[in-house]
C-alpha cells in the first residue's frame, strides 16, 4: 500500500516537472531569451527538491506541497510567452511563498491553543486590519496576512475558550473589514467563519444569533457606511478572450499585464483554457486533502485550524473563478498562489504551510500509534 502511494506521488511530482519544463522551453526556444532557459532548467529541480528533500526534512504533506508548487509554477509561467523579465520576479515571489509555507509548516508543530496564542495572533491580525485606517497613506496589501493570523486566533479561542469568545474575535474583523470598505473579504470571513463554528458546535443556539449578528453588521455597512456596495469588476470573461484565450489573437510580444488583474486570465490568454482549466481544477484535491487532514487531527485546535485553512483556500478560489467568468461583478479577488501580489503570496504560503504541517503532525502521532502498539504485543 505504502508503495503504491509512493509510486503514485513519484509519477505526478514528475509530470509536473517535465510539464513545467515544457511551457518555459517552447517560449524560450522561440525567444531565445536565457532567463527563459534558466527557468526551464532550474524550476523542475526546485520542484524535485522541495517535493522531496524538504518536505521530508520538515514534515510537511508532500501531496499539498506538490499541488501548490505547480500552481506558483503555472503562475510563472503565465508572463514567459511576453515577458521574461516579469517571469524571473515572479519566481523571486514564488520563492518567497515558498520559505512561508516551510516557516508555517515548522510553527504550527509547537504552536499550542494557549490564551496567549489567541491574545498574540488576535493583536497582530487586527492590528494589521487597522493599520490602513490609522495610517491611511499604507498602500500595501496586509488583508489576508491579517486574516492567517486571525484564523489562527479564532481556532484557538474557538477549540479552548468556546464559541462565544471565537464570534466575537471573528465579529470584530468583520467590522474592520466592512469600515475598510472590502466587502467581497468580508463576506469570504464571514462565510468560513459561520462555516467553522456549525461544524464545530452545530447546536442552533449557536449558530442562528452568529448569523443575526454578521446580518445585521452587513445591513450596518450598507446603511451607515459612505462605501456601499460591491466594486466592480472590469476584467471578466471579457479580457479573457482579449488576451487570446477565448478565440481572439495571442498576446502581442511585448504586452504589459496590469498589475491590478489576476494571473489567471493572463495564464489562460497565454496557455489556452485547457491548461489553465485543469490547473484551477486544482484547489479541488487540495481542499479535499484538507479537510482529510482536519478530519485526520487529534486535537480540537488543530482541526479546526486546518478546516478553516481549507475553506479559506476553497473559498477564495471559487469565489475568484466565478468572477474572472464574469457570473460576479466583483474586483480584487484572484486565485491563491496565481498573484503577483508578494503580501500575498506569503500569506497564502504560509497558511498552506499550516495544513501541511498539522498533516505531517498527523502521520507523526500514527507513527507513535503505531509504535506503541508494537510494543503492546
Amino acid at each position: 500500500m505504502n508503495r503504491q502511494k509512493s509510486s503514485a506521488r513519484f509519477r505526478f511530482t514528475a509530470a509536473s516537472m517535465l510539464l513545467a519544463c515544457l511551457i518555459f522551453l517552447v517560449p524560450a526556444l522561440r525567444d531565445g531569451n536565457p532567463t527563459l532557459f534558466l527557468l526551464a532548467a532550474l524550476l523542475p529541480c526546485v520542484m524535485f527538491l522541495c517535493d522531496t528533500v524538504v518536505a521530508r526534512m520538515f514534515s510537511l504533506d508532500r501531496m499539498i506541497t506538490a499541488l501548490i508548487l505547480w500552481l506558483c509554477a503555472a503562475g510563472i509561467a503565465a508572463y514567459a510567452p511576453s515577458d521574461p523579465d516579469a517571469t524571473l520576479a515572479q519566481a523571486l515571489r514564488c520563492g518567497s511563498a515558498l520559505i512561508a509555507l516551510t516557516a508555517g509548516g515548522i510553527m504550527i508543530r509547537s504552536l499550542s491553543p494557549s490564551l496567549l496564542t489567541s491574545a498574540c495572533t488576535a493583536f497582530l491580525g487586527l492590528l494589521l486590519l487597522a493599520g490602513k485606517l490609522l495610517s491611511p497613506a499604507m498602500s500595501l496589501p496586509l488583508t489576508e496576512a491579517a486574516l492567517a493570523l486571525l484564523l489562527i486566533a479564532f481556532a484557538a479561542l474557538l477549540s479552548r475558550q468556546g464559541p462565544v469568545s471565537a464570534l466575537v474575535l471573528g465579529a470584530a474583523a468583520l467590522v474592520l473589514l466592512l469600515v475598510r470598505g472590502e466587502m467581497t473579504e468580508a463576506v469570504l470571513w464571514s462565510l468560513a467563519v459561520l462555516l467553522l463554528v456549525y461544524a464545530a458546535d452545530g447546536r442552533a443556539v449557536v449558530v442562528l444569533p452568529a448569523l443575526a449578528v454578521v446580518l445585521l453588521l452587513f445591513f450596518g455597512a450598507f446603511t451607515l457606511l459612505p462605501v456601499q456596495g460591491f466594486p466592480q469588476n472590469p476584467s471578466s470573461f471579457s479580457v479573457l478572450a482579449s488576451a487570446g484565450a477565448v478565440g481572439a489573437d495571442p498576446l502581442p510580444e511585448g504586452f504589459a499585464w496590469p498589475d491590478s488583474v489576476s494571473i489567471f486570465p493572463l495564464l489562460a490568454g497565454s496557455y489556452g483554457l485547457l491548461l489553465s482549466g485543469m490547473t484551477a481544477l486544482l484547489f479541488l484535491p487540495l481542499t479535499l486533502r484538507g479537510t482529510s487532514v482536519a478530519a485526520s487531527a487529534r486535537t480540537r485546535f488543530h482541526a479546526v485550524l486546518a478546516m478553516g485553512v481549507s475553506l479559506q483556500l476553497a473559498l477564495r478560489a471559487l469565489a475568484a473563478l466565478i468572477s474572472v467568468f464574469g457570473f460576479l461583478p466583483l474586483s480584487g479577488l484572484r486565485l491563491p498562489f496565481l498573484t503577483s501580489s508578494l503580501p500575498d503570496l506569503c500569506a497564502q504560503g504560509f497558511i498552506a504551510g499550516l495544513l501541511c504541517g498539522i498533516s505531517g503532525r498527523n502521520d507523526a502521532d500514527l507513527a507513535e500509534d503505531a509504535h506503541l502498539a508494537m510494543l503492546a504485543k
